[in-house]
């Protein structure tokens, strides 16, 4: 059996974890592009993802409970909302990765003929950004809450394929516990 522990991972046994995952994350409006991970025997170990905010509307309906006005209003006006998340360093885990945001503003998009619209919108823009600083910081631990799940479902899946069932799945499948012929020959010879 320890022979042939790890032949189920010899392969991109992680496929069908990852675009499990991404298509979760799609339902969720986030577009993951690619997925990191290293693990499942030492401190360190961890999971994180690269990718951004796909469909800021779905984002917000699934996700904040009616929360954020403001960019709710900015993105009914047309406005767009972009969030992105990139890995950084040499490891793969949560906190290995950094945010950013960009948007558009209510006064590019709203016209103001007078002094007193102005003021309104130049009001909704201090509010808006009040709104997207707490929105960053809790997008960022809301996706950072996602690769901690993605790490355990890939974790799982390791500790099903290399256990005792599944290798010996794997070595009754392959007909791997069959004797070698030569060994046979050779005992035969005795």
């Amino acid at each position: 059996m320890e022979k042939y522990r790890y032949i189920n991972t010899d392969y991109h046994w992680y496929d069908y974890v990852e675009e499990s995952f991404k298509a979760r994350m799609k339902a969720e409006g986030i577009v993951v592009e690619r997925i990191l991970f290293s693990g499942f025997c030492s401190q360190g170990d961890g999971a994180c993802f690269e990718g951004r905010l796909g469909n800021p509307k779905l984002y917000l309906e699934r996700n904040a409970n009616g929360a954020y006005p403001m960019i709710r209003m900015l993105l009914e006006l047309g406005g767009e909302l972009f969030i992105s998340c990139r890995h950084r360093g040499h490891y793969y885990h949560e906190y290995c990765t950094t945010f950013s945001i960009d948007h558009d503003r209510f006064y590019v998009l709203i016209e103001c003929p007078t002094e007193f619209h102005e003021e309104i919108v130049e009001a909704w823009d201090r509010q808006l950004d009040t709104e997207l600083d707490e929105f960053e910081k809790n997008t960022a631990e809301h996706w950072r809450g996602y690769m901690r799940e993605l790490y355990q479902e890939l974790r799982k899946e390791y500790e099903h394929l290399t256990s005792d069932d599944a290798v010996w799945d794997t070595i009754v499948a392959n007909e791997l516990d069959e004797p070698e012929e030569e060994t046979e020959d050779a005992l035969s010879n005795i």
